[in-house]
């Protein structure tokens, strides 16, 4: 049976909400992750100009 036959379930559903949200957590976990370590390197290159 494809999917045009029996319609889309919950089960369907939850399948899609799932993968989802698993894959805005690993996009914000990926960016933050980013920025920190960016942020980092701007602040030790402004620290070591200032000597």
């Amino acid at each position: 049976m494809n999917l045009r036959e029996r319609g889309i379930t919950v089960g369907d559903l939850l399948i899609i909400l799932i993968i989802i949200f698993s894959t805005t957590f690993i996009i914000k976990k990926y960016n933050h992750k980013n920025k920190s370590s960016l942020s980092n390197v701007k602040t030790e290159i402004i620290a070591l100009k200032s000597f």
